[in-house]
């Protein structure tokens, strides 16, 4: 398994990371040149920031295969995002609690009061509307006030100034409940940013977990072996000891900060957060500072589906449970259809009134985290020779069966999460339901061409051997 500098040591060895030398500005130009690395699937590390005295490296999960390697996949070997799920579910099954160590390289050096300056590290300030620059790829650590557990999330931060940010949190995130907690009995908390950390640890912070269950024990059966902690300085929360950066801080809600960042899905979102003095800075000697390009860009999406699995196997298994006629279902959760899932099952139908019947059906329940409602945009049924994990065949059948408006249907004024950021307030967006079935009627007439055994066949059988006699 890999640390954070072995992954990014792999990544220049296989010619996989780019080094810019070129003196840049953190706001726009920056973002731009990233923008165009990350289109090739590279990393970078930037070496010469104006005004900064850190340089920047990102690029480094910008998709699945980088995942495996991080978790000890050799490069060229097959690892999917089925793959990743595996191996969190084992993770989850198999967790290894951290250790705590007297001391680790973050401790290299340690800035506080007037030695403290956001100025020094390059945060970029990434698209035009944007509140500011946002640090992206901190795992932001707090504790739970009810169970005293360690929490570990990925929070977008906004630099207000010197010593002075904006930790968000999502109505997703357990940090929203703490922060409530903390307002509503008139106190402030501790939280502290970690930056570099571990992959297996940047993978589980972004993961969506059960309450019981610790990032930090499931990033340790990740990468097999435990996350190593250090105290922070400033308060008694333990963080990576063997991060780049911490920047620790106390949250005052006495103070908020309306702020707006490009999201994931292609568009900007607007969050609320309480403002936090920075307390502490502690980091290595040559720290770099890890920043992911935000917006609908590949390690951004590619760090979120993390947690799209949990959404995805929260959903797929409600609905399994809650309508037994599912032959195969598909969450499709990918920032090519907006912040929303969009579902497809395949069933063998008894009559046509079926499908639009499972489709209001699963509507209406609750799933997992949300209602199905909340976070699904479409749902469409496909007869069970179709591919529900094949988009090109489950768009073939919604153009190849349909032949009345009857099989659409549009569900108004639904009530939808924060991302979906067309939604009305007071009135919520639209649903849509599709049945891409085969009438009974035309069963005979809409068959399609199939040529027998082929699935048994395998090409492998009869390339580069010589024919049978």
């Amino acid at each position: 398994m890999l640390d954070f500098r072995g992954l990014v040591k792999i990544l220049e060895e296989r010619g996989e990371l780019y080094r810019i030398s070129r003196a840049v500005e953190p706001k726009f130009e920056m973002p731009a040149v990233m923008e165009q690395i990350e289109k090739q699937r590279k990393a970078f590390i930037f070496e010469n920031v104006k005004g900064a005295k850190f340089p920047v490296i990102g690029g480094v999960l910008n998709r699945i295969e980088c995942y495996g390697w991080a978790l000890g996949i050799r490069p060229g070997d097959p690892f999917t995002a089925r793959d990743m799920d595996a191996r969190f579910e084992k993770a989850k099954a198999s967790r290894i609690a951290p250790r705590v160590v007297a001391t680790g390289p973050v401790k290299d050096v340690v800035r506080t009061g007037g030695e403290i300056n956001l100025a020094d590290i390059p945060v970029p300030t990434v698209f035009e509307l944007d509140s500011g620059a946002f640090i992206t790829a901190a795992c932001g650590f707090s504790r739970n006030p009810h169970t005293g557990q360690l929490n570990v999330g990925v929070y977008r931060t906004l630099i207000l100034g010197k010593n002075i940010v904006a930790v968000n949190a999502s109505s997703l995130s357990d940090l929203r409940t703490f922060y409530q907690h903390a307002e509503n009995n008139g106190t402030s908390m501790p939280i502290a940013l970690a930056i570099g950390v571990e992959p297996a640890l940047q993978m589980a912070a972004a993961c969506k977990l059960p309450a019981d269950q610790s990032e930090l024990d499931v990033a340790g059966a990740l990468q097999g072996k435990a996350i190593d902690l250090v105290k922070c300085e400033t308060s008694d929360l333990l963080v990576p000891a063997n991060a780049e950066m911490i920047i620790e801080g106390r949250v005052d809600f006495s103070r908020k900060i309306v702020n707006t960042l490009g999201e994931f899905a292609g568009q900007y979102g607007p969050e609320t957060a309480p403002v936090t003095e920075i307390t502490a800075i502690t980091h290595r000697k040559d720290a770099m500072f890890y920043s992911i390009l935000a917006g609908k860009n590949p390690e951004h999406n590619t760090l979120g589906s993390m947690a799209i699995f949990s959404i995805q196997r929260g959903l797929a298994g409600a609905l399994r449970r809650q309508l037994p006629q599912i032959r195969d279902i598909n969450v499709y959760l990918d920032p090519k259809f907006g912040s929303m899932a969009h579902i497809v099952f395949s069933i063998a139908k008894s009559n046509d009134a079926e499908p639009m019947q499972m489709i209001e059906a699963a509507f209406r329940m609750a799933g997992g985290f949300f209602p199905v409602s909340h976070i699904t945009k479409r749902i469409v049924v496909v007869d069970d020779d179709v591919n529900v994990h094949d988009l090109e065949d489950v768009e073939w059948a919604i153009w190849t069966r349909i032949g009345e408006a009857s099989k659409f249907r549009v569900i108004p004024n639904v009530e939808s999460w924060e991302l979906e950021r067309c939604a009305k307030e007071g009135r919520g967006s639209l649903r849509v339901g599709v049945d891409a079935t085969m009438d009974m009627e035309d069963r005979d007439k809409l068959l399609r061409p199939i040529i027998p055994g082929a699935g048994k066949v395998q090409l492998a059988d009869y390339l580069n051997k010589k024919s049978a006699a």
